[in-house]
């Protein structure tokens, strides 16, 4: 992997966590879900024009259909995420979503993309997936028969799950297809918007309700989140997807670093163990040829 994908994806990996730490303050559901995506389409809009003027964008029924299904896949990641986080608490369910996106993520990338990862750039996939193992702590939440821990373990799972299916078309269509990550990303939000919009627009009062309560949040979001992911997709021009996807759950580190200082939640030394497998597993993946 090259300085300059591994520089987006570790700048996308401190806005992603950033992101999700705003999303988990404001835990709205799907109107808050829809409002941020607002505020990404309106914030990506006149970047699409420029990308149309300069004739950089060009779409064939392949990146249509690309866009649709990442479209869908998107949508799915964002309303379980939202439902994890008014279930469970933050450093459950984001480590468990970002540790498990990854893994299917890999396997989607080897078997549907025909990607063969290197000698040490496979030590360093299975050095996240340990360390995200580490960092997540999943077994410790099966022993402890909580209901509130199982919830955040299924939801961040489902969440995983949407994860690996929306990296693995990404990356097909910035790679394969060479679509212009801007105008893809974009039209993709504005499926899910367009989406998402009959039920959210039925519930006019819980859209206001959010915006009075959660404006700056949703702002910042709808912001963030677009950023975050652009990042990764410039990423995945130039670096294999089975070493992009694991490589930006180095958000997960910032994540318990976020849950231990700002949420106050317990920095376990199995986290502590994680992160330092993570470490040793990004920095296999820069040096791998």
């Amino acid at each position: 992997m090259n300085g300059t994908a591994l520089a987006l994806i570790v700048t996308g990996a401190l806005l992603h966590a950033t992101w999700n730490l705003l999303a988990k303050k404001a835990a709205g559901g799907a109107p808050f879900v829809w409002l941020y995506g607002v505020v990404s389409l309106a914030a990506a809009s006149p970047l699409v024009v420029i990308e149309f003027v300069n004739g950089t964008a060009a779409f064939g029924v392949s990146a249509w259909l690309a866009i649709a299904v990442s479209a869908a896949a998107h949508l799915v990641y964002s309303l379980t995420l939202q439902q994890g986080y008014r279930a469970s608490d933050f450093s459950v369910v984001y480590p468990v979503a970002r540790g498990t996106g990854p893994l299917f993520a890999v396997l989607g990338a080897i078997v549907l993309l025909g990607e063969r990862p290197t000698l040490l750039g496979g030590l360093g996939i299975v050095l996240i997936l340990l360390g995200i193992a580490f960092v997540a702590d999943v077994l410790a939440g099966v022993r402890a028969h909580a209901s509130k821990a199982r919830a955040g373990i299924l939801w961040g799972g489902m969440t995983g799950v949407s994860i690996a299916a929306y990296t693995v078309v990404d990356g097909w269509a910035v790679r394969t297809l060479a679509i212009a990550p801007i105008a893809y990303y974009a039209f993709g939000l504005l499926l899910r918007t367009l989406f998402l919009a009959p039920a959210a627009l039925r519930r006019t009062s819980a859209l206001c309700e959010q915006w009075r309560s959660n404006g700056r949040l949703i702002v910042a979001v709808g912001i963030l989140s677009p950023t975050a992911y652009l990042l990764v997709l410039y990423a995945m021009q130039s670096a294999p997807v089975s070493y992009v996807a694991p490589t930006r759950e180095l958000s997960m580190l910032l994540g318990v670093l976020f849950g231990a200082r700002v949420l106050r939640e317990r920095l376990s030394a199995s986290r502590i163990a994680g992160t330092m497998l993570l470490l040793a597993g990004v920095t296999c993946l820069a040096v791998a040829k």
